[in-house]
């Protein structure tokens, strides 16, 4: 049985500021579980849209009774890593993103979805919306114990959500103080180019 999670939040920052925020967001005082974020390829497709792949490890983080379970069974998870794809378009001010883990799937593959939009609230003060779906799927072990390890997950994201967007206000915070957040945001897709071009 398939758990799902969803969220509607809105960040008090421009647009700009939140593309480039995205791509600095690690590190932070609220994401000390990220251990490593690696670009895999980037691209500008001829609609002027950013596409990014990148590798995330992170530090895995489970309860005790499922520790108990997996070490009977010889499994011991310290880390994970984390596909993050993403498509920025500036024009629209739209950022779509999926992040899913590529291992460990069978104890239980998450996988989350997100839409950015960039806009203005009813003050005239810009903001960006976003709209969050997780699913939880466990094929590990039998009966009740995969329903368990599902709901154990989609309990979870709340918290791990709310990091999240304060990691995010952060770094925008940090970002706004310095200024130039266009100017910004227009080196960080130069460094992406230049890092995929380095790499390939």
């Amino acid at each position: 049985m398939v758990k799902f999670y969803r969220s509607i939040y809105t960040h008090d920052h421009d647009f700009e500021t939140f593309s480039v925020a995205y791509f600095l967001r690690y590190p932070n005082p609220y994401a000390t579980h990220v251990v490593s974020v690696d670009t895999l390829s980037c691209h500008v497709d001829d609609q002027g849209r950013l596409h990014t792949d990148r590798l995330i490890v992170k530090k895995g983080k489970l309860p005790r009774w499922c520790k108990m379970l997996l070490a009977s069974s010889g499994i011991n998870i310290s880390e994970s890593m984390i596909l993050e794809t993403s498509i920025i378009d500036p024009k629209s001010q739209e950022i779509w993103t999926e992040t899913k883990n590529i291992d460990f799937t069978r104890i239980m593959r998450v996988v989350e979805t997100a839409t950015y939009k960039g806009g203005l609230d009813i003050d005239k003060k810009p903001i960006v919306k976003a709209f969050t779906t997780v699913w939880f799927l466990s094929s590990f072990g039998f009966g009740s114990m995969k329903e368990r390890m599902e709901t154990w997950g989609q309990r979870k994201m709340s918290e791990n959500l709310n990091r999240s967007r304060m990691g995010m206000g952060f770094v925008m915070d940090r970002l706004r103080e310095q200024g130039g957040k266009i100017k910004l945001f227009q080196l960080a897709m130069q460094k992406a180019l230049a890092q995929d071009a380095q790499e390939f």
